[in-house]
């Protein structure tokens, strides 16, 4: 955290903009240095407070097929279209790091985000024991399945939008092949390819670090093949170890060597407790070794090339985590009522991070107009 003689320094640098804003003679020209995290929430949550009379801003607790889920629901009115946010990983909730980039979604969308079943706030009191059995893809659709029939009854709406982003657009896929009378559009980022996509982000990586000549990195990745295991699961750490190499070439988030900052975000979600934020770190952890290994061998091929929903992809010019190359390579094969693939061309993995404006646009223009709920704002007295 900056230190208060660094904020001083920092606030002089702004001074012009915020002269109107001065405080009056004899008051302090800055706040007094906000060292704990209870501070620090309340004003992101002040600043983030829905204050619309038609909006929602609530936490709920879902019991899905005998385990307790945390879904968020945010939007400045509730009657815009539904948007459900399945995260990847897997492990890697993403309500903790919403707070970031998700506010101008809420202009147009109800968005929904869903911590799956043992990861994110729910690790906090998750019987692990219990639940690792139960820690499957084919689970994860169905909880799913699930968490969408209680959202259409919840709010009376026959179809919503479904976003699935890096794991969580194999459970995205998964679903709208299942259920497609529920779903008005389906978006995949950093979406999941059918095909042997790890060998492709191996081969890529390893391509990379020999053309500029990074012979360590070179050396480690030789030392794992062959990748991805052969008649046997790719262990945990040789995963780690291509997508780490990946993420200092760029393919993890587009200028940044590593994914600190994204795993920092919690620590300021006004949707976790400080207890919830460790939970999170630890749930990241878990989720990984529960179904990392048994991700890597899944195929979307199975799915068909058929599909009733709308299909929008997008995709990180850069990405190496789920490979724009195979993504481009799949979205060709598929066919859907209408399907987009739109490129980024400055992002990798996570482009509503790396170019949120253009993000905001695309989900405006591509995904707004396949929905039919035209919600009316109410005039104030």
């Amino acid at each position: 955290m900056p230190s208060f003689s660094r904020l001083r320094r920092l606030g002089a640098t702004v001074v012009l903009g915020v002269v109107a804003a001065l405080p009056l003679a004899g008051q302090s020209l800055f706040p007094p240095p906000v060292p704990y995290r209870d501070s620090i929430v309340a004003r992101i949550r002040d600043l983030r407070r829905i204050s619309t009379p038609e909006g929602i801003d609530t936490l709920q607790q879902l019991s899905v097929d005998g385990s307790k889920q945390w879904i968020s629901i945010r939007g400045l009115n509730r009657d815009n279209p539904i948007l459900l946010f399945i995260h990847g990983g897997p492990g890697a909730a993403m309500m903790g790091s919403a707070w970031a980039y998700q506010g101008p979604w809420e202009d147009y969308f109800t968005v929904v985000h869903w911590e799956q079943r043992g990861v994110g706030k729910n690790h906090v009191d998750a019987d692990t024991a219990a639940l690792a059995p139960t820690m499957s893809v084919e689970r994860m659709v169905t909880d799913a399945e699930a968490v969408v029939a209680q959202l259409r009854q919840q709010f009376g709406r026959d179809k919503i939008v479904v976003m699935g982003f890096s794991f969580g657009s194999e459970i995205g896929m998964r679903l709208i092949k299942r259920r497609p009378e529920w779903v008005s559009a389906y978006v995949g980022v950093g979406q999941v390819a059918a095909g042997d996509i790890e060998t492709v982000v191996y081969r890529r990586v390893l391509e990379i670090a020999r053309q500029r000549g990074d012979d360590s990195t070179a050396k480690a990745l030789e030392a794992l093949a062959p990748y991805p295991s052969v008649g046997m699961p790719t262990p945990l750490q040789n995963i780690i170890a291509v997508r780490r190499a990946a993420r200092v070439y760029n393919g993890g988030w587009y200028g940044r060597p590593d994914f600190k900052l994204w795993f920092s975000l919690p620590d300021w979600a006004p949707e976790y407790t400080a207890p919830e934020v460790e939970a999170f770190m630890r749930g990241v952890r878990w989720g990984g070794e529960q179904l990392a290994a048994k991700t890597a061998s899944l195929d979307l091929n199975d799915l068909g090339t058929d599909f009733k929903v709308p299909i929008i992809f997008l995709q990180g010019r850069y990405d190496l985590h789920t490979p724009y190359e195979s993504a481009r390579q799949y979205f060709e094969t598929i066919r859907s009522p209408r399907k987009r693939f739109i490129t980024f061309e400055r992002s990798a993995h996570y482009p509503m991070f790396e170019e949120s404006g253009r993000f905001l646009v695309t989900l405006v223009n591509e995904v707004l107009p396949l929905t039919t709920e035209r919600a009316a704002f109410k005039v104030r007295p």
